[in-house]
């Protein structure tokens, strides 16, 4: 192999072999969350993966798609090699869509172009619509991406 450094050329006994095999996400679950919440996601990958899975091989981002420069990285927290799973811990970003970069230690780019990782929450109903100008009427909001515990979501 020669390399070039500074300008020099440099001729040594390494060999470099291109793999020609893609791997590939197969999927997010869940494949969105909330902006502001933790959320743990699990990402499987296709099944014949060449590698046995370690959380320490794996490096994963979420960048948003409409701004590239945003992004936000993610710790691998489990993985399951049997299933060929790795869960990460989501800790939050700007509403939008994104697109997850997993990076193997000993593989490399893993293919997830297909996939697209929704942050945001949404509102579908409020009941009742209509109170006292006194306050005092209980209000439910319904919709998606909001945490379990009460405090999680301030009105």
């Amino acid at each position: 192999m020669d390399i070039e450094i500074n300008g020099i050329e440099v001729t040594n006994s390494l060999s470099f072999t291109l793999m020609s095999d893609t791997r590939s996400g197969v999927q997010f679950d869940p494949d969105s969350a909330s902006p502001v919440l933790k959320t743990p996601i699990d990402i499987t990958l296709e099944s014949d993966f060449p590698y046995d899975l370690v959380k320490e091989d794996f490096s994963v981002n979420a960048t948003n798609i409409t701004n590239p420069d945003y992004f936000r990285m993610m710790n691998v927290i489990d993985v399951d090699n049997d299933a060929k799973k790795l869960t990460v811990m989501f800790g939050g970003a700007w509403s939008g869509d994104y697109r997850i970069d997993i990076r193997h230690y000993t593989y490399g780019l893993i293919d997830t172009s297909d996939l697209v990782f929704v942050v945001g929450s949404t509102v579908t109903s409020i009941s009742p619509q209509e109170g006292s100008r006194f306050g005092g009427t209980l209000v439910t909001i319904t919709g998606t991406n909001f945490g379990d515990v009460i405090t999680d979501n301030p009105v």
